[in-house]
């Protein structure tokens, strides 16, 4: 991990371990970097970006004061938490799937409209590896994150590419976990070719419909996996 990263998770661990609440003032760089070892500069890169993240927030001539995270807490804060780490709780692994289910909805139907040859061309071939991976009893992890992120990108629109692309790197370590299962990994892909056969023939409504479907039985599939979680915080979802 880099040494930015890992001088960002001992500060969030460090907040958890402590039970710290909104509005509660934290070390200042100086005992930060006594405490962790590390020179004040490394600690003034992770309160920085902690700032970024809405995690944290700077008092002039006060301190360093915890956020309310649960209210103000941004997606790449929550990436930021399971880079470095940390876990999510239940309740939002379940808020990240029901809104990565609505946006990826409304992109395949921008997608159907904005779609070009090349992004038709790298969704055949991106079916074609997924096929030889399955043929070979391997994950379709990445072809699967691939295809997605293609639909994503052909929508023209930076923003959603952005705030859908954050989902997956929440979810990259429980991606590997869901398609383990080859018999997951064959239905990601027999539903991947109804979305581009709707995709190609510019066929909206259709489209809207297969990729929602995909992604209800994905969220189906995760909630019985998730119900052997004993624990109330976990990493995150996804397909």
């Amino acid at each position: 991990m880099h040494k930015n990263l890992e001088v960002i998770g001992q500060i969030l661990e460090f907040i958890r371990h402590r039970r710290y609440e909104q509005g509660d003032r934290l070390l200042s760089e100086r005992d930060f970097s006594a405490k962790f070892g590390v020179t004040r500069q490394y600690i003034r890169e992770a309160i920085a970006t902690l700032e970024a993240v809405r995690v944290v927030e700077r008092r002039s001539n006060s301190g360093i004061y915890l956020r309310d995270v649960d209210a103000e807490g941004s997606i790449d804060a929550m990436v930021l938490q399971v880079e470095t780490g940390g876990v999510l709780k239940r309740s939002e692994v379940a808020d990240s799937m029901e809104l990565r289910r609505i946006l990826e909805v409304q992109a395949v139907r921008l997608a159907c409209e904005r779609c070009d040859n090349d992004d038709l061309e790298f969704l055949a071939n991106n079916l074609e590896e997924t096929k030889k991976k399955i043929d070979a009893g391997e994950s379709i992890a990445v072809e699967d994150r691939q295809f997605h992120q293609r639909i994503i990108a052909s929508t023209r629109n930076k923003a959603l590419v952005r705030v859908v692309n954050s989902f997956y790197e929440l979810s990259r370590q429980r991606r590997d976990i869901y398609f383990s299962d080859l018999e997951r990994c064959q239905a990601s892909y027999e539903q991947h070719i109804e979305i581009f056969e709707a995709i190609k023939r510019r066929r909206v409504g259709q489209a809207s419909k297969c990729m929602e479907n995909h992604l209800t039985r994905t969220v189906a599939a995760w909630e019985i996996l998730l119900s052997t979680q004993r624990s109330d915080q976990i990493e995150d979802d996804s397909e």
